[in-house]
């Protein structure tokens, strides 16, 4: 499962500054004419005595409010972002080389990605004014044409700033000159960036109201108090803060505590004490944070605020708040205050999970302690920082965080790619729409027709199934995996600089230890390292929603040559009735030319016997 969720910052977007200039960007002279105009409305002649500028304010973001604190290195690359929105907290920033994200706990996460340092590189660009320094500050511009909006007319530039991949639209009112738009899109993910209420500051016009938004929801606002230039001390606030959480320890001091867990359909669960109470049926994932289901902090008699929508690998979002936890307990390992986002978590994954589940731990716990994950023996074992050694003949894997998922470099039937580490995906490898079609040759000559291949937080993902022939990393060859060729154009699997989403059908072939403070996988090989790929000979998904429904029939499968349709209903398997999703899927990976005999319940109400003969099709 991936739980894409909006990482909240309260930046002060400051989208302009300006210095004339004769030049014409890929020789288009209204490129040029239109920064001058520009530098003129705002005064940018007043950013040869500037340095820094900073800002202090109020925000508001993911239905909380507080109060923000902005740096902007004028001109230079760096700038910083800190916010206080109670239960959630901590900034982000550009410090010229990292991008940094600082929480509420003093955790830091370097985002190494490519979609993270271009976001980070775009804001500092322009939080600086750099479009208007001299050469644009070594960014690509173009004319982005006309455009009209509430009977307004606009100029648009599209500018890509040095060393980033996105391209920014940037907006200016043709009455005033002032850029009072941005719009930054990457895939499937727009996010619109908005100015308003500039006032000088030592004669620079700064915007005094900067909103951003998302296509899937989500906003923050910033309104500025106070707006200073050159502060004493200012530069000093653009070095990227340490990481610094205390939260964390295992009972008696001890250098690591081992947990039982649960592997379902390459799924890994455990129990969990919240607040001392449960246990709690958890998911360790990899892809997500630390999710509460409603009902959950209902037992808790826990209060919960605050709004944001989250997504995951579907086109859809949910509405979800957020909730303070006073201890979380892993065994004898021990966090306290921990923020969890509430989650209707049982009726979106946990209703595609062989096993009911209360919620998920993720990156919060991942990041603080030392994971190694030991599919073979069933248990995870969480180790204090610097206590963890590699064992001999392991594979050590350089990894970086992509916000709060981490990445890895791979290559996918030869073709060079990033690809995130998902514990909570049950398939291998899921590979990114963007990717397909930049790259057709890793697509196989044999594919399955699109069905849905995972059901998430976003909804159903769907996709093709075909047999990759190797997806390689770190030294180490994978061959023969199933591969869910995407086919979505909305949610994470739409995201662009990622080939694919790997999951526990490679995993479970390792012991495999995270280390997110040195940014390390070490992998060391079991006993399933060398087992066949396999897939569900069905042709069928299924949720449990109070019965075991039908929700797709991939076409050309054996459920779809015995007439089983989507919306149907299994009642019985083989005389069994009262059966749960994980039987009704292990039952349908038996061997090929097993026939199950199945009591089908029609949408009218009816009763039918299928036999269903199980086949391969990947």
């Amino acid at each position: 499962m991936k739980l894409g969720f909006l990482f909240v910052t309260a930046s002060f977007m400051v989208l302009i500054s300006i210095e004339p200039q004769a030049a014409h960007a890929n020789g288009d002279p209204r490129v040029g004419e239109l920064i001058s105009q520009s530098g003129v409305a705002l005064h940018v002649d007043a950013l040869r005595s500037i340095e820094v500028i900073h800002a202090e304010g109020s925000v508001v973001s993911a239905g909380l409010s507080g109060s923000g604190d902005n740096w902007n290195e004028m001109g230079g690359t760096r700038q910083a972002s800190l916010f206080s929105t109670p239960p959630l907290g901590g900034g982000s920033g550009w410090d010229g080389d990292e991008n940094w994200n600082l929480d509420q706990t003093g955790l830091v996460i370097v985002d190494g990605s490519k979609l993270g340092r271009s976001n980070a590189i775009n804001q500092a660009y322009f939080y600086n004014y750099d479009l208007w320094t001299p050469g644009y500050g070594n960014a690509t511009v173009t004319w982005g044409g006309s455009k009209t909006d509430q009977g307004k007319s606009y100029d648009v530039l599209t500018v890509t700033p040095p060393k980033s991949s996105l391209p920014v639209d940037v907006w200016f009112d043709r009455a005033t000159h002032l850029p009072v738009k941005a719009v930054q899109t990457a895939g499937p993910m727009v996010t619109i960036m908005t100015m308003d209420d500039f006032r000088p500051v030592q004669g620079l016009m700064i915007p005094y109201r900067v909103g951003t938004s998302t296509n899937t929801g989500n906003s923050t606002s910033f309104t500025a108090t106070s707006v200073d230039a050159n502060p004493p001390g200012g530069a000093s606030h653009f070095a990227a803060p340490k990481s610094s959480p205390h939260d964390f320890s295992i009972a008696d001091g001890a250098a690591q505590a081992a947990v039982p867990v649960k592997i379902d359909e390459n799924h890994v669960s455990l129990d969990v004490l919240l607040n001392g109470k449960g246990p709690f049926h958890f998911a360790l994932d990899t892809g997500g944070a630390n999710v509460i289901d409603p009902e959950v902090s209902e037992k808790l008699g826990v209060a919960s605020g605050g709004s944001t929508q989250v997504g995951g690998v579907g086109s859809a979002t949910a509405s979800s708040s957020f909730a303070v936890i006073k201890t979380l307990q892993l065994g004898n390992a021990l966090l306290t205050n921990q923020v969890f986002i509430v989650l209707p978590i049982a009726k979106s994954f946990g209703i595609a999970n062989g096993m009911p589940l209360d919620g998920v731990i993720g990156y919060e716990v991942l990041s603080r302690f030392v994971t190694t994950l030991d599919y073979e023996n069933k248990k995870v074992i969480f180790h204090m920082q610097g206590t963890y050694t590699p064992p001999p003949h392991s594979t050590v894997v350089p990894i970086v965080q992509n916000g709060t998922l981490p990445q890895f470099a791979c290559s996918i039937e030869n073709e060079a790619t990033a690809c995130t580490i998902d514990t909570g995906s049950r398939g291998s490898l899921s590979l990114f729409t963007p990717f397909i079609k930049a790259h057709p040759s890793v697509v196989p000559t044999k594919l399955s027709a699109p069905g849905i291949n995972g059901f998430g937080v976003g909804g159903p993902a769907t996709g093709a199934l075909g047999r990759l022939r190797t997806l390689s990393f770190g030294g180490l060859t994978l061959h023969d995996l199933v591969g869910d060729y995407s086919t979505e154009t909305e949610g994470g699997y739409a995201m662009p600089f990622i080939g694919a989403n790997v999951g526990g059908g490679v995993w479970r072939r390792f012991t495999m230890t995270l280390d997110y403070h040195e940014l390390t996988m070490t992998l060391t090989p079991n006993a399933d390292f060398s087992m066949r790929d396999d897939w569900d000979r069905s042709g069928l998904f299924l949720i449990n929603s109070g019965s075991i429904a039908i929700i797709d029939v991939r076409p050309g499968t054996p459920a779809a040559k015995v007439g089983l349709k989507k919306g149907d209903v299994i009642v019985s398997l083989n005389g069994l009735s009262n059966l749960s999703l994980r039987d009704l899927r292990n039952a349908f990976r038996a061997a090929p030319g097993t026939v199950e005999h199945l009591v089908i319940k029609s949408k009218d109400g009816s009763t039918h016997n299928v036999d269903l003969t199980l086949a391969d099709y990947v």
